[in-house]
């Protein structure tokens, strides 16, 4: 009893509905360990579970069982380490193969009920181990390329597979069978809720509500989530990104457009993007897009003094002119934009009181002469980065290239294992083995670089995307501009226009939103006292 082995055993799944329910599950491990280490006359002094941890997604570096079997080696706490099947130590051919020798170099010999001990006796016994962790990557590979290609050809089909139904849609139940038999289910426009979900769309687009007052506006209306909680902001913020309302079933890199589930219009779902982005300090330096106000003023909240800098406020027609001296009222004043620091003081530079209806007719002319310079210049988005675009796409082809070569190669010497074992190669064990390291290494690196030149590509795309989204966006505007109600018109001069400064005599500066930029460049204005600016606003 004095020499009896001592054993430490880790059972593993890879996920939570495996335990205790399927074939491979943890009591099965448990029962064929205890049952060999008896046969072998060895004592299990400790056990060790992972439930729900991927073999393959899971670094070992993150994983406390392997971590914790480890720091106990080092002590000499044990002297086997003991498994179901070696892949329940990982499936990782960078990492597992290491975690087994490095096991064996600090004198755990590691043991698997089905495969007996592994060995580092040769250069042999080191490939073979390579070689076990390699296939093990292979079918966690294969398997996963087996499901997403499942969700693929449902997502193809435009079938429902699987997720949360967003607001708006409802799930019906088919009359087909899924792969276990089960009746599947298939998403379809809830009516009811449809022209909940346009105006939400719309009122984000034109009227300038954010995602947390339309919260409020849902709750107000009765409307709730699927799981009868209310919105929140966060939901909404979601709502408005799910392109499901544009008709397009997305699972990953498929996409598959299906008309019948198309709720919101393309133009109205652009728009909410790029009011969205404006919105965004990330992605506009300027701020955020503001709601517009109550006010019948086309620029309220966006004129500032030439002369002082202070904010003007909006007063309405019918304010009274009286004499000082009598009280008496000698009229009303004209709608206007007021500077309060220049009101009341005889001295001041400021001009008190700018009629808003001269104002408003200016900005608007601009606004027109910026819409017909932008209808006649091809979008700058089609002529942008042609060179670059060329040259990076050179480049994925040259890698990708040699992605292939390297894979093939390094297929080649894993199919030499069997001639090298029967002693019919070219290769000794140990050639070969270096051989599938380096390409294998040299593989690695190249994929990574394939990888971050497609996502440099995918990076300009979108941005070329975005900019003829803002093209289109800017386009549409300028055709509904005049006869929009003055809700909309106050929204598209909050996107275009960061602030508007006056001086005296009415002459005037437009500072522009930079995302506009390249649509003005050399703009001439037929107004000999307004200038349109694209700098950064002034403080």
């Amino acid at each position: 009893m004095e020499n009896r082995k001592r054993v430490y055993c880790l059972y593993r799944v890879s996920k939570h509905i495996q335990v205790d329910k399927v074939a491979d599950d943890i009591p099965m491990q448990k029962q064929a360990c205890r049952e060999f280490a008896e046969q072998q006359g060895w004592e299990i002094v400790r056990e060790f579970y992972e439930k729900g941890v991927s073999g393959f997604s899971v670094s070992s570096a993150k994983r406390d069982a392997i971590l914790e079997i480890q720091r106990e080696a080092a002590l000499g706490n044990f002297d086997i380490l003991l498994v179901f099947l070696f892949d329940r130590l990982g499936r990782r051919d960078d990492e597992t193969p290491f975690i087994v020798e490095w096991f064996i170099r600090n004198n755990i010999a590691v043991w698997s009920v089905n495969e007996g001990e592994q060995r580092m006796d040769s250069h042999v016994d080191k490939l073979l181990n390579y070689i076990r962790y390699w296939e093990a990557s292979g079918e966690s590979i294969k398997m996963g390329v087996r499901v997403k290609a499942g969700i693929a050809e449902i997502a193809k089909k435009g079938w429902f597979a699987g997720g949360i139904v967003p607001y708006g849609y409802r799930l019906v139940k088919s009359e087909r069978l899924n792969a276990h038999g089960r009746v599947s289910w298939d998403c379809v426009v809830d009516e009811k809720a449809v022209e909940m979900v346009k105006d939400i769309f719309s009122k984000y687009a034109n009227e300038g509500y954010g995602c947390q007052s339309l919260a409020r506006y849902l709750h107000a209306h009765g409307a709730v989530k699927p799981n009868g909680k209310v919105f929140n902001q966060q939901n909404v913020t979601k709502m408005l990104k799910n392109e499901l309302y544009l008709g397009y079933v997305k699972r990953g890199e498929t996409c598959v457009h299906v008309p019948a589930l198309q709720i919101v219009d393309k133009d109205i779902f652009n728009k909410a993007m790029m009011v969205r982005d404006a919105r965004n300090k990330r992605m506009n330096k300027i701020g955020r897009t503001r709601k517009p106000t109550k006010s019948i003023s086309l620029l309220s909240g966006k004129v500032y003094c030439g002369h002082c800098g202070y904010k003007l406020t909006f007063s309405a027609n019918g304010s009274p002119n009286r004499n000082k001296k009598t009280g008496e009222i000698t009229g009303y004043n004209e709608a206007g934009y007021v500077c309060s620091h220049g009101q009341g003081m005889g001295g001041s530079t400021c001009q008190q009181r700018y009629a808003s209806k001269r104002v408003d007719k200016a900005v608007r002319s601009v606004l027109k002469q910026i819409f017909e310079q932008i209808h006649d210049m091809p979008p700058a988005h089609a002529r942008e980065n042609r060179h670059e675009r060329t040259e990076l796409a050179r480049k994925i082809k040259t890698v990708t290239r040699s992605v292939t070569k390297l894979t093939k190669d390094l297929a080649a010497y894993k199919g030499e294992v069997i001639i090298v074992l029967q002693g019919n190669s070219a290769f000794t064990a140990e050639i070969l083995n270096q051989l599938i390291y380096a390409t294998d290494a040299e593989l690695a690196k190249q994929i990574v670089e394939r990888d971050s030149l497609q996502a440099e590509q995918d990076e300009i795309n979108s941005l070329s995307e975005k900019k003829k989204a803002e093209h289109m966006q800017i386009l549409s505007w300028s055709e509904v501009f005049d006869e929009s109600s003055l809700e909309t018109q106050m929204m598209v001069v909050s996107s275009l226009i960061n602030e508007v400064r006056l001086w005296k005599g009415y002459r005037m500066e437009i500072d522009l939103n930079v995302s506009i930029k390249e649509f003005v460049d050399g703009l001439t204005l037929e107004h000999e006292h307004i200038k349109v600016s694209t700098d950064e606003p002034k403080s």
